[in-house]
């Protein structure tokens, strides 16, 4: 009986300690989640697997491209953000398929589908080891949170283990248009 009365306090103990350490724990969606990289606009900004360079920022409310010959003209309700970027992978051919662009809101937006087919978009071209690639991603966002923004770009969406580079974008660079033309060869 006295031994039970001395392996209470210890049982106890254990229970408190274990339900600390289980608190404490990182969850397996943090502990296997991208592995991020943060940085400025005016540098480049390089993960283990790729590197980038915004080079300028356009917010417009009007784009127009031509696709497969035939003019398109997009309206927004809000801006649209147009990042001309420069990108370039370390060791092996990789596409770059997810983007967003982090708010003054601290919403996400995704690069828009709006846009498809419009010259240089960057998640159309195969990026090469050792080459640079340059091209464009597009957003829609609500003007209000079209400042204080967060360029967030990977491989993949949802990375886990992977590389995400976040870029802060320069507030002050942010060139703004009522119209903008996307061409072959630039903004």
């Amino acid at each position: 009986m006295i031994r039970l009365l001395l392996f209470l306090p210890l049982i106890g103990l254990s229970a408190l300690m274990l339900a600390f350490l289980q608190s404490t724990t990182p969850s397996y969606a943090i502990l296997t989640g991208p592995i991020a990289t943060v940085g400025q606009q005016k540098d480049t900004v390089s993960s283990r697997t790729f590197s980038i360079k915004v080079d300028k920022i356009i917010s417009a409310r009007t784009l127009a491209f031509t696709r497969y010959g035939k003019p398109i003209e997009r309206q927004s309700a809000g801006v649209w953000v147009i990042a001309s970027v420069e990108l370039q992978t370390k060791k092996e051919t990789m596409t770059i398929q997810a983007a967003a662009i982090r708010g003054a809101s601290g919403r996400l937006y995704r690069q828009t589908h709006r846009a498809d087919g419009a010259p240089r978009l960057v998640s159309t071209k195969t990026l090469q080891p050792g080459l640079s690639s340059t091209g464009i991603i597009i957003f829609e966002l609500p003007e209000e949170d079209a400042h204080d923004m967060t360029l967030i770009v990977s491989k993949q969406p949802s990375p886990q283990l992977d590389s995400e580079i976040y870029v802060k974008l320069d507030q002050n660079t942010v060139e703004t248009r009522d119209r903008t033309e996307i061409g072959d060869n630039g903004n």
